[in-house]
């Protein structure tokens, strides 16, 4: 497969204009599912239309970034201004997908299941920031998808092969054919184990089950909800993909952030003990943190531990 022997730097250029226009696809689930009309959330056959007056956006004004800046943030028909969230989700899919061969081998599972939980979590996390929903139509596909990823270590051999660090001509790394990949990526470290397929299912399990019972105590004692529904499905679904051990990192992680972002607006009076915060955007924001230093972090908790 020579397209795989091009350089990092090259391949990021030739996956930027498809990760652009995966962000532009972004923008539009984001604005789309959580309507409550079914005829608004269809994003397969219904045309791009401006939010605000209607009017069908021609397709040079559709290009991602490009059409953004070309318009000046306005609207072509009303001059509704656009806002700045439509351009950032964009160069956000472009940063994904461009991004995501330096961090992971390129054409492998590995990167496959990366990509597609990055570009998941740029959704959801601007669908609960700005409506507080974390659709699922998205969220359901997601937790099979994940479980499925596990399924071709029941099938193939794991294999152990060699493949070029990077560092030297001399220098070789002993990789994982399903789970390390074929062709190293320049950042690439070894994110432990493989997920297994009980590990999918548990996380998958414990991901749903575990908040909904934290949540079922916290709303006998303080009748009323501490986390939404979407906010379970969120984490199984990352259970699946990642395991049991990760979703407890990542569910941990979100807890800290939203921690460090409500106390301080209470304490400034402008939310209260029941106001409502996004915690999906918390999840998404641990998630990267916890797949790529869960493991550091832990051994370094442990170690201060004792």
């Amino acid at each position: 497969m020579p397209f795989l022997d091009l350089p990092p730097w090259l391949l990021s250029l030739v996956l930027l204009p498809f990760g652009l226009i995966l962000g532009s696809f972004c923008n539009v689930l984001i604005h789309r599912l959580p309507q409550e009309e079914e005829a608004e959330r269809n994003v397969v056959t219904k045309n791009s239309y401006c939010p605000s007056c209607k009017a069908p956006i021609k397709p040079w004004h559709n290009l991602p970034l490009l059409g953004w800046l070309w318009l000046r943030g306005k609207c072509a028909a009303c001059g509704w201004r656009i806002p700045f969230r439509y351009p950032l989700v964009e160069a956000l899919g472009g940063v994904i997908l461009a991004g995501s061969i330096w961090l992971f081998p390129f054409g492998t599972l590995i990167w496959l299941k990366a990509v597609i939980c990055g570009f998941a979590l740029l959704v959801l996390f601007f669908t609960d920031f700005t409506e507080m929903i974390l659709p699922d139509v998205l969220q359901f596909p997601l937790m099979a998808l994940g479980v499925l990823f596990t399924l071709p270590q029941l099938f193939f051999t794991e294999k152990m092969i060699a493949i070029p660090s990077g560092r030297g001509l001399t220098d070789f790394l002993q990789a994982s054919l399903w789970h390390n990949g074929l062709q190293p990526a320049p950042s690439w470290t070894i994110f432990g184990e493989p997920v297994t397929w009980q590990a999918s299912l548990i996380g998958l399990v414990l991901g749903y089950g575990g908040p909904w019972l934290l949540n079922a105590t916290y709303k006998a004692l303080r009748k009323t909800d501490g986390l939404g529904m979407g906010d379970f499905k969120m984490l199984a679904w990352l259970g699946a993909f990642w395991g049991w051990g990760p979703m407890l990192g990542i569910l941990f992680g979100g807890a800290a952030l939203g921690a460090v972002v409500g106390v301080p607006l209470m304490l400034m009076r402008r939310a209260g003990a029941q106001s409502m915060l996004p915690f999906g955007c918390f999840l998404a924001l641990a998630t990267p943190v916890i797949v790529f230093y869960g493991p550091g972090l832990w051994h370094w908790y442990s170690g201060f531990l004792g």
